[in-house]
């Protein structure tokens, strides 16, 4: 990056004497280099004398930027871009800043004024090239490397990434003619011998330039052209990647129809590693199973996940036996693999299946793998093999208690000695128990379980997932920190109890707990940087229902700053993998760039930041001390009393703990400190001035907060119902009918009309839709005429009728609960939400004799908060209540009769300790009256 000022031509206010001029060019060479400090006095020097001059000022600016000094860098370099409006090195550094800060369009604005200055800079040129491509700014990011090549046809990373701009484009027969015509300059090379002797790294890179021009080729829509690419390439021995080769291959034989040869490859494919599902999905592709032929030939490979629970739906008998017969023979020639034993279970039925599950599930029975259980249950999406492997293990259970040994398999006649697989049989029983929803016995197996081999850590933690199932969230924190206990250096463990414990509502004590695995006085920022957003998502949901709104924001957002820095790492790839040619995983780190945003973590984490946002706009001014006024009013004086204490010794246990903790930090940093070397240029971490988030929770307008995060949902996950469901609710807290209309549409293509979710959302518009049009001209409800008519056009058409109003509304509940209301305690639940007043007597009734038999703890929960909430049906949420407690005996939340008291380990500890000192004092005080005597 130099300066142009020495340049006669130039004006007076950039021009450089031959001294200044070289101490410019030096400090350009100090940036470079990374030598900051220095820099800036040699600028401190030029600008001395003249201080005024533009590009001395930016570049001051630039280096005052990378020692974080942000305010005076830009201060500079704004008084540098407006003394000199024509130095491109002014826009250039301008663009730099906006860069680092993650400003891309700004950056990309500066960077295009500087190349207006200098239209035939290659430094601008590759940085604005990686800034478009960055933003995906495609067009954008073909004219510039056109460009570039233009300027530089000699160098073959501009020939690839023309290539590869007209590919991203769309442009694959250009995109292919440009690789054809770069190769020829090899070929002509290699011709002439200009080619080094030997170079490996030559070879790998026309090979993968071949690969690539295949996929462009295949993704284009030439098949057969990119099968001659793949068949040339190999005759010529220049493809370096024989893998890739076969599997594009077999890809290319699906998709030109060839049969046969698509069976054959992906035979060989399995041969090679036979526990790719891709590749048995391939298999039955070219089999000609309909189901898995899409998942096959797909570029995704999360494409192939669940195919074979797709096809078992769709296979005749004919497909069914030919498959059954194809992995026979695949069994006798993988003795040895998983893969060809389970694909089966699939799609057999009946005595078949329980034959091939027998022989599959033993040798996880006898070797004790515990993962038997989550290998299986995709099976449970039927309720026929469901019940099968049921019989199955209680047939195995029985053997093993009566004999110890296994039963004869079928075709046999010898059984299996095998006593110890007692205990994992009788696990695998309690998990399938659990999954029915039949606790009482799933418990009973697990404490079988844990009698037989009490130090069976696994069984400890499925006892706390079947209470959590329960609704005892309680009880499922005890046991999961108990289990915690027995393995201290199991990480799998800590975060099972962290999570068990976030659930509870024990915030303070996960957050200590997930501290153990952390280094010391870093707690928080070495979770942060670990990148651990199950942590981050998993207690700001709990902060979230504690109501503490800007711990749980706080937690919510950083999952959203794990996000930005994975879409920030890009940039380390974009010039990377040009040189090193690896252009195919380029284009799918791109791909999966783009899938980015509709990842369901970062859904997780955003909608649980969204609700937080609409909680503190439905919250009104003073809401925690009515929420603890309402919540005293409804106990009695005891009970309040006991709440006082409760709360008292609460905070007195935080702040000892918050003392404790902020001690221990200091006390770590102060020895990190004096331990620490400095080193120069070391990124310093930032204080975070707001770490509980009260700012974040203090925010004027939580509605426009939680809108800004839906644009990024909307625009990449549209097609999840929980992203249409958010955007309903904060457009109509908005009074935007029209956003909230086309929300509710889009969820009723996603679930249809008949889920009780849409429903809602139907009645609501509906009723939103008709209190803008009563309202008078000024209001806050009205609407602008012309708005309201869509609005009501809108409504009218979802609620399927002629017109929107309030008879309309009111037939389109009546239809609805007639036809869908008994279906589920979920859609009874939704009819009685929007009943009218005097439906909603009768909609209730139908609430309660639906019952919570048949749906989740989650949805029974929600049901009573609406018979006690909006409903305000007080005597028919004790009824639920009452219903709910028989059906959930464990819910500590309905008050069940078995929900049982479990001592907590840390309750076990604390009464340890005070009985050790009360020990210890009683032993004084024995010793002192022996002394007196």
């Amino acid at each position: 990056m130099g300066s142009k000022g020495a340049a006669g031509a130039a004006p007076d206010n950039r021009v450089l004497p031959s001294k200044e001029a070289a101490l410019f060019r030096q400090l350009a060479k100090q940036y470079e280099t990374k030598q900051y400090k220095k820099g800036i006095k040699n600028a401190d020097a030029i600008l001395k004398k003249f201080p005024e001059h533009g590009e001395t000022l930016a570049m001051k600016g630039l280096l005052l930027n990378c020692l974080d000094r942000k305010e005076e860098a830009y201060d500079l370099v704004k008084r540098g871009v407006k003394a000199d409006l024509r130095s491109h090195v002014c826009w250039h550094v301008y663009g730099l800043l906006y860069r680092s800060d993650r400003e891309y369009d700004e950056a990309i604005k500066c960077y295009k004024n500087a190349l207006r200055m200098d239209k035939d800079n290659l430094t601008v040129m590759r940085d604005l090239a990686l800034l478009q491509i960055q933003m995906r700014d495609l067009p954008g990011f073909l004219e510039t490397r056109q460009a570039l090549l233009e300027l530089k046809s000699a160098n073959k990373h501009n020939w690839i990434s023309f290539a590869l701009a007209h590919h991203l484009n769309g442009h694959h027969e250009v995109a292919v003619k440009v690789l054809e015509s770069y190769e020829a300059t090899v070929d002509e090379e290699d011709a002439g011998g200009a080619t080094s002797a030997g170079g490996a790294d030559d070879k790998y890179e026309h090979s993968e330039m071949l690969l690539y021009k295949a996929l462009v080729l295949e993704e284009g829509g030439m098949y057969a052209d990119a099968l001659a690419v793949l068949e040339a390439g190999t005759a010529a021995r220049k493809l370096r990647d024989p893998l890739g080769v076969k599997e594009q291959q077999a890809r290319l034989y699906l998709k030109l129809g060839r049969q046969a040869d698509a069976e054959a490859a992906y035979r060989g494919l399995i041969g090679i590693n036979t526990e790719n599902y891709r590749y048995h999905a391939g298999l039955q592709a070219a089999l000609q199973l309909p189901a898995a032929a899409a998942a096959a030939g797909a570029a995704a490979p999360e494409a192939a996940a669940g195919t074979a629970g797709a096809a078992e739906q769709q296979l005749s008998e004919e497909q069914r036996q030919r498959l059954a017969e194809v992995y026979g023979e695949l069994q006798r020639e993988h003795q040895h693999s998983v893969a060809v034993r389970r694909m089966p279970l699939d799609f057999l039925e009946g005595a078949e299946f329980v034959v091939a599950a027998d022989a599959y599930v033993r040798k996880y029975l006898l070797r004790g793998i515990p993962s038997l259980f989550s290998d299986l249950k995709p099976l449970y999406r039927s309720s026929s093999k469901a019940a099968l492997l049921g019989q199955l293990f209680q047939r195995l259970a029985a053997s093993l208690e009566e004999s110890g040994a296994l039963p004869p398999l079928a075709g046999s006649s010898e059984q299996q000695p095998a006593p110890q697989a007692l205990v994992w049989a009788l696990f695998y029983l309690a998990q399938h128990h659990d999954k029915l929803g039949n606790t009482a016995e799933a418990l009973q197996l697990v404490d079988r379980c844990i009698e037989h081999t009490p130090t069976l850590i696994e069984a400890h933690v499925a006892k706390a997932k079947f209470l959590k199932h329960a609704g005892d969230v309680e009880g499922a924190a005890r046991l999961a920190d108990a289990a915690r206990r027995m393995d201290l250096a199991d990480r799998y463990l800590n975060c099972n109890a962290v999570k068990a414990l976030f659930r509870a509502g024990h915030c303070e004590r996960a957050e200590a707990t997930a501290a153990l695995f952390t280094r010391d006085g870093e707690q928080t920022n070495n979770l942060f940087d670990m990148q651990a957003m199950w942590y981050e998502a998993a207690s700001g949901r709990a902060y979230l229902a504690a109501k503490q709104y800007g711990k749980a924001l706080k937690r919510f957002l950083k999952v959203q700053q794990h996000f930005e820095d994975f879409q920030e790492d890009q940039f380390d790839f974009h010039g990377y993998c040009i040189r090193k040619m690896t252009l195919r995983a380029y284009v799918d780190m791109l791909r999966m760039e783009d899938r980015l945003w509709g990842h369901p973590t970062y859904l997780k984490g955003i909608s649980g930041a969204i609700r937080a946002y609409l909680q503190l706009h439905d919250r009104p001014a003073g809401g925690a001390a009515e929420d603890e006024e309402a919540l005293l009013a409804g106990m009695t004086p005891e009970e309040q009393k006991k709440y006082r204490q409760k709360k008292r010794k609460e905070e007195q246990r935080r702040a000892k703990e918050a003392a404790e903790a902020a001690a221990r930090e200091a006390a770590a940093e102060a020895a990190a400190a004096k331990e620490k070397k400095a080193a120069a240029g070391e990124e310093k971490r930032k204080k975070d001035t707001d770490p509980d988030g009260v700012q974040l929770a203090a925010v004027a307008d939580p509605l426009a907060e939680a809108a800004k995060l839906l644009r990024r949902l909307r625009e990449h996950a549209a097609d999840k119902l929980l992203v249409q469901q958010l955007s309903f609710e904060v457009y109509l807290r908005q009074g935007k009918l029209l956003l909230a209309a086309a929300a509710a549409k889009k969820a009723a293509q996603l679930a249809g009309a008949a889920d009780p979710s849409v429903h809602s959302m139907m009645c609501r518009l509906a009723d939103a839709v008709a209190a803008a049009a009563a309202a008078p001209e000024g209001d806050a409800a009205a609407l602008p005429p012309a708005a309201l008519e869509v609005a009501q056009e809108e409504a009218a058409a979802l609620l399927g009728a002629g017109e929107a109003s309030l008879a309309t509304a009111a037939a389109y509940r009546q239809q609805w609960a007639a036809a869908h209301a008994d279906t589920s305690m979920q859609h009874a639940a939704a009819a009685a939400e929007v009943a009218a007043p005097q439906d909603r007597p009768a909609a209730v009734q139908r609430l309660l004799s639906k019952g919570p038999a048949g749906s989740s703890h989650a949805d029974c929960l929600a049901a009573h908060e609406l018979l006690s909430g909006p409903l305000g049906a007080a005597d028919a949420a004790e009824q639920w209540r009452q219903a709910c407690a028989a059906h959930f005996r464990w819910s500590a939340a309905f008050g069940g009769a078995d929900c049982a008291v479990v001592p907590a380990p840390w309750e076990q500890e604390a009464a340890g300790k005070e009985a050790g000192a009360e020990a210890a004092v009683n032993g004084i005080a024995e010793k002192t009256s022996q002394l007196a005597i």
